[in-house]
């Protein structure tokens, strides 16, 4: 009977640890200002080149910054309180599209930016508890044609090869973003505004840093609903 009892301590432990495990899924919109275009490398090495043939020069100028706009879907766990911080681990997937791309006068290949993140997101308390603001630091891997790359090469109604045919490009992307949630229900946040700053640096031939800034607005929900 002592066996026995020993024998439940560790799981009654673990499932009252879990009673107060506090879990969040959220989804936002966001919008992304992905900048330092016009001076990447992988602008030189396009093969073939863009609007090559009779097409004006003025095809192969570049605009500096796109602007994708998606869906932000994460997951995050409350790992410790540390005084009035509240540490939690958060998990994100990030989906952006444009139909415009970087080329000056015209749609291009348009704007697409995949990233998968993980991140230690620190919230405050407030003397207001309906409000807590927070800060988090992210890293991980994205995809992105950068608003010029194309899988496949297209040509314009003259015939005239207007994209190259090289595929979209693996970056390690690193980000911090700073934001605030308003409590609406115990278990429903009102994400009023995030806000980021990172940037996605280009892991194979075309090595180039993309600065990368972001704002978002979503919601929260909350599992089991907050006390």
């Amino acid at each position: 009977m002592i066996r026995k009892a020993l024998f439940l301590l560790p799981v009654l432990a673990l499932a009252a640890a879990s009673a107060h495990a506090q879990f969040s899924a959220y989804g936002t919109v966001t919008l992304d200002h992905l900048t330092g275009i016009n001076t990447s490398p992988v602008l030189n090495t396009l093969t073939p080149a863009p609007c090559t043939g009779s097409v004006t020069t003025d095809c192969t100028q570049y605009k500096s910054s796109v602007d994708p706009i998606g869906f932000t879907g994460g997951v995050s766990y409350d790992v410790k309180q540390v005084g009035p911080v509240l540490l939690t681990a958060d998990l994100r997937a990030i989906v952006e599209n444009n139909h415009e791309g970087a080329q000056k006068y015209s749609e291009g290949a348009g704007t697409h930016i995949y990233s998968y993140l993980g991140g230690v997101k620190a919230s405050f308390n407030t003397r207001y508890s309906f409000v807590r603001p927070y800060v988090e630091g992210a890293f991980g891997y994205a995809r992105s044609n950068y608003g010029v790359l194309t899988n496949a090469g297209n040509k314009n109604s003259s015939g005239n090869p207007i994209l190259p045919g090289v595929s979209t490009q693996g970056n390690l992307e690193y980000h911090v973003f700073a934001g605030a949630d308003l409590r609406v229900l115990p278990v429903l946040d009102w994400r009023v505004v995030e806000l980021g700053y990172g940037a996605l640096q280009e892991l194979g031939s075309y090595s180039h840093t993309y600065p990368l800034y972001s704002v978002s607005s979503g919601v929260v929900f909350h599992f089991p609903p907050r006390p």
